[in-house]
């Protein structure tokens, strides 16, 4: 083990010597797969920058989103929450009571805003982190819609007391539709009736089996009292939009690392012509094939491995300076690994021809 550790030092020295004895032909190198690298980054890595937002967009305008509506006929109440958090791809669920218009009690104003109960797996998705029974939470929009700008004062509805709004919630994207939005928490034990369930999948591609599993469990007295709608057209947006720029990016990624290896095969096989000497010289004095081929191979693994890193750096430092979107990580140090493998590929046939120089011929050649 420690003989094979040693021969693989001896051979990357020699393979650095290489880089370092062939300066013009390692410039080149350097440029082209620098160059090459920045390139994919600044194309491909737009495109990938690119669906990266829209896709971002496209989920936070609720295609992830199952609601069901129920009359008051139906017979579905709270615990509808606890069945369908069971549902192994859904992240949320939240059951809300029938709205009741309210109007602000301290100023009695004829500006009403609709107030109702809720039940969720997670009120902190809400901005809520401790209610308190009995009082309600209200959006940003709500509070100015009530002339309540401070979050004090209550609610009344038909000269009513209904709650006091005690605190200002955060309404998620997938709740946009209920704008503006006052709620009041109930106790998880609470068998009140349900009028709206939301029930937010983990994905956009999981929205169709959501939406079967929650017609299954929602069990209501009368189904024809019950409607469950989704966001379908989104979803096959997403997935368009996904297929389309990401088919793109591979395919411009995919032709820019053929030419990259191509070109360093091409520029290789130049040196190898004009250094026949010196590896038929390397033949002459016991070098085996393998190794003229691991030779070449390994310094051009060398030079790749950090024009690659440059090359990546330069575009990055480009895209932000230019204030557009980066690629993530995944994408720029796959792009680093992929010119690096191309380049050293590319190495791999003038290597071979380069090894399989006769020694005695290149050595009487002048």
């Amino acid at each position: 083990m420690t003989d094979t550790a040693g021969r693989w030092r001896k051979v990357l020295r020699e393979a650095l010597a290489m880089v370092l004895a062939q300066r013009v032909a390692s410039l080149l190198t350097l440029v082209l797969v620098g160059g090459m690298s920045a390139t994919v980054l600044l194309t491909a890595g737009r495109t990938a920058a690119a669906e990266r937002a829209i896709l971002s967009s496209i989920d936070d305008a609720g295609s992830r989103a199952v609601v069901v509506r129920a009359e008051p006929n139906a017979g579905l109440d709270m615990s509808v929450v606890g069945r369908l958090s069971r549902i192994e791809q859904v992240e949320w669920v939240g059951a809300f009571g029938a709205a009741r218009d309210a109007t602000n009690g301290d100023t009695g104003g004829d500006v009403a805003a609709a107030v109702r109960t809720l039940h969720a797996t997670n009120l902190a998705t809400l901005g809520i982190d401790h209610p308190a029974p009995g009082d309600c939470y209200a959006s940003p929009k709500a509070l100015n819609l009530l002339g309540m700008p401070d979050t004090t004062g209550y609610l009344v509805s038909d000269g009513t007391p209904v709650c006091g709004v005690s605190g200002r919630l955060v309404t998620p994207p997938f709740l946009a539709a209920f704008e503006p939005l006052i709620v009041a928490p109930l106790a998880p034990d609470s068998n009140d009736q349900v009028a709206v369930v939301v029930v937010l999948a983990r994905q956009p591609e999981q929205v169709a089996a959501v939406t079967a599993a929650t017609t299954a469990l929602i069990a209501p007295l009368d189904p024809a009292a019950v409607s469950v709608t989704a966001s379908p057209d989104i979803a096959r947006l997403r997935a368009l939009v996904q297929g389309q720029l990401g088919g793109f990016g591979r395919s411009l990624t995919l032709t820019l690392m053929a030419v990259l290896a191509a070109l360093v095969g091409a520029l290789l096989f130049g040196l190898v012509m004009i250094q026949r000497k010196d590896f038929g010289r390397r033949r002459a004095l016991g070098a085996t094939r393998s190794l003229i081929v691991t030779l070449v191979s390994a310094s051009t693994l060398m030079i790749s491995a950090v024009a690659s890193l440059l090359g990546g750096g330069v575009a990055l430092l480009t895209l932000s300076i230019g204030g557009e979107p980066q690629p993530g990580w995944e994408f720029v140090i796959a792009t680093m690994i992929l010119t690096t493998a191309a380049a050293t590929l590319g190495a791999v046939p003038p290597s071979i021809v380069a090894s399989r120089r006769d020694p005695l011929t290149e050595l009487r050649v002048p």
